[in-house]
Order: structure tokens, then C-alpha cells, then sequence
């Protein structure tokens, strides 16, 4: 018998999450998030504020959704929070949505989210790692822990991820491309060559909105 969720997060990502989970037919038991905001997907459900009350469930008697959403230079609080609840026994669920589409031969590490429109091919996609909406990830992929594939990426075959890779919104990564752990990707870049251990790629014509750094 699935056992019931317990979400952590209450923000955008969050409210995608729920909205494959309540595809599943399995009880949500609780959203656990300092604040919720007021739509449609939190409505009658029981809210937790702190994350200790996780605690207050039996390793046995919840799965976890890992809801936090991961932005480049924030990898640390998701994969905090997972390898936090990993270590007291607790289990991640790996989130699919029914409109991605999945090769058989691709390998989903625990707490995967695979959200809508995404094309997983023959890959092998790390734990706690999220492939967004429409992304394709192609043949012969790898890519790490605690990941990010943002929406409209595209990964090309026989890439290398390694982990806490951030990869913007409507990237392109070439066929063979290494990327280093914790490499940033930015948005709508193309990548043709390898990049080392926390590289920054950006494209050539990019824009920093005034004060930001």
C-alpha cells in the first residue's frame, strides 16, 4: 500500500508538485512550509510550519516530496533538506507527471521530478535532480545529484552532468559535452565545449539587470 505524502516546500514548485501528485490517488498528509500561499492546490490541506514536524511521523508511515524548487546559487537548501531526511531513514518519492515520456531504459535515481512535457531517452538522471517542463534529455546521458534541468533545456547525447549543475531555461548542450559539479548554464546559452567545476556560462549577448550582481 503507497504510503501517505508529506510535501516539503510551499512555493511555485510546490504547487506544480501537487498538481502531479493528486493525479496518484494517494493522501496527501501535509505541507510542510513556513508560509502557504493562497491557490487553489494547498486548499484543505494540513499545513506544518516547522520542518521537526516531520519528525512527528514514522519513517514508515510517509513518503517525501522534496518541493523546494532549486535557483543557481541555491543548490545548498534542497539538497540540505534531502540529504537531512535521508540521513533519519526517511524515503523521496520520484515524481513523474503523466504527460512526460520516459524511455524503459531510463534510470531514475530516488526523489527524481520529472514535471510536464519533459523526453527523458535512455539517460540516468541522479537523486533529488529535477527535469522541468519540456525539457529532452537524450541518450546516453548522465547527470548528477541534485540537478536542475530547467524548462526548455535541451541536452543532447552522450553529455556528462556532474552534480548540483544548474542548466538555465532554453539551453542547449551539444552531443559529448562534459559539465563540471556545480557549473551554471544560463538561460538560452548554447554549449559546444567542456566546462570545469563551477564554470559560468552565459551567452554572448547577455543583460544583468542594473544592481544585481
Amino acid at each position: 500500500m503507497t504510503k501517505p505524502y508529506l510535501v516539503l516546500g510551499g512555493g511555485g514548485h510546490a504547487r506544480v508538485i501537487i498538481g502531479i501528485l493528486v493525479t496518484h490517488n494517494t493522501p496527501i498528509q501535509a505541507v510542510v512550509a513556513p508560509d502557504l500561499g493562497r491557490t487553489q492546490e494547498f486548499k484543505g490541506l494540513k499545513h506544518l510550519r516547522k520542518d521537526d514536524e516531520v519528525r512527528h511521523y514514522n519513517v514508515n508511515e510517509v513518503t517525501l516530496v522534496n518541493a523546494l524548487g532549486s535557483l543557481p546559487g541555491q543548490y545548498n537548501l534542497r539538497e540540505e533538506l534531502f540529504k537531512r531526511f535521508k540521513k533519519a531513514g526517511y524515503q523521496f518519492l520520484t515524481v513523474v507527471s503523466e504527460t512526460a515520456i520516459i524511455s524503459q531504459y531510463a534510470v531514475l535515481q530516488e526523489g527524481v521530478q520529472v514535471l510536464p512535457g519533459a523526453v527523458l531517452n535512455a539517460c540516468n538522471v541522479g537523486e533529488n535532480s529535477i527535469v522541468n517542463t519540456g525539457a529532452i534529455v537524450e541518450h546516453d546521458v548522465t547527470i548528477g545529484k541534485h540537478c536542475h534541468i530547467a524548462p526548455g533545456a535541451t541536452i543532447c547525447g552522450n553529455v556528462t552532468l556532474g552534480n548540483n549543475v544548474h542548466i538555465g531555461a532554453g539551453a542547449i548542450v551539444i552531443q559529448g559535452v562534459d559539465i563540471g559539479d556545480s557549473a551554471v548554464v544560463g538561460a538560452g546559452s548554447v554549449v559546444s565545449k567542456n566546462l570545469s567545476a563551477r564554470d559560468m556560462h552565459y551567452p554572448a549577448k547577455s543583460f544583468i539587470k542594473k544592481g544585481s550582481q
